[in-house]
């Protein structure tokens, strides 16, 4: 093989480069947050996936944040015609998300960054997903990125609601079982829109139906694609109605995980010169977060965890 092409698999350009690094580097904020706070320590079984949820939404989120300082320019061109200064919104946003996702992954000011980060999400869908949408109904990829949007608002909610909580069943208010319940209906339809996306285009990539077709050298193809449209069916029904909430969203977020591992990590590593091999496998991840936020702010007798061992976590915190 040629020396040139050898050194060529190795060189990223810098806008991947940065956005592995602040991924990086919140995940590992995440990780000591988490064993500091004793968070993993004290969860159980399934649970666990749970205390990963913050670190799999925060890092994905500041990594983005970053590519507005990368590609400003593309960012920019995003927002609408109608709103003035829009490189001041690109990088004002990226210093936001960065600075979110860092708050999130640490706990530091954490229910004030979920709060803006759901309320940002949710202006992008009414001021640019939803418009867009409307302008190209028949376009199934314009409602998978807003509905998309929509559940990132949600998992951030979520976690709001999380924390507005403490933590501690007797202190859920009706404000905070209103933002929860809000942030299970913004999860719950994108999962059930998705269903039947990923049943109907099983050659698209699974867990977000976006455009990319799976590639062939990711193993077993479109079973990853039709597991994911199943756990959504069986899973999403639950989440939609209330009803077993917190099993079913645990459960869906350890589905996605395993659609990360064995779809879009390999697509991460042989995309690797490009950002979009990235921010597919970002993308997935933080919608995967989402789910697992969600599924912290379920009530825990909602939980499949035998009731003492949830009374001993719920006493640990």
């Amino acid at each position: 093989m040629n020396p040139m092409s050898v050194s060529a698999m190795f060189v990223l350009p810098s806008q991947v480069i940065w956005a592995y690094l602040v991924f990086a580097i919140v995940i590992f904020a995440g990780l000591v947050t988490m064993i500091i706070r004793g968070e993993w320590q004290r969860a159980r079984g399934l649970e666990k996936l749970i205390a990963l949820g913050p670190m799999f939404y925060a890092a994905p989120l500041a990594a983005f944040g970053s590519e507005h300082f990368t590609a400003t320019a593309e960012i920019a061109s995003l927002v609408p015609k109608w709103i003035p200064w829009h490189l001041f919104w690109a990088y004002f946003v990226g210093a936001c998300f960065i600075a979110a996702g860092l708050s999130m992954a640490t706990r530091i000011q954490a229910r004030l960054a979920a709060s803006l980060v759901a309320l940002t999400f949710c202006l992008f869908v009414v001021v640019m997903d939803a418009p867009g949408w409307a302008h190209h109904p028949g376009n199934r990829f314009f409602a998978a990125l807003t509905l998309r949007e929509l559940s990132f608002s949600g998992g951030a909610l979520a976690l709001a609601a999380s924390l507005m909580a403490g933590g501690e069943e007797p202190r859920r208010g009706a404000r905070t079982q209103v933002f929860a319940t809000i942030a299970r209906y913004f999860i719950a339809v994108p999962v059930l829109f998705y269903c039947v996306e990923q049943f109907m285009h099983a050659d698209h990539v699974p867990g977000v139906p976006l455009e990319m077709l799976t590639p062939q050298y990711v193993f077993g193809h479109a079973f990853w694609t039709y597991l994911a449209a199943a756990a959504y069916a069986v899973l999403g029904l639950p989440l939609l109605i209330g009803k077993r909430a917190r099993t079913a969203a645990t459960w869906l977020g350890a589905t996605l995980v395993l659609v990360e591992l064995v779809a879009y990590v390999p697509i991460a590593i042989v995309e690797r010169a490009s950002i979009v091999g990235f921010n597919y496998m970002a993308d997935t991840l933080m919608f995967c977060g989402a789910v697992l936020l969600l599924a912290g702010a379920m009530p825990r007798q909602d939980s499949w965890v035998h009731p003492v061992a949830d009374k001993a976590v719920a006493v640990g915190q």
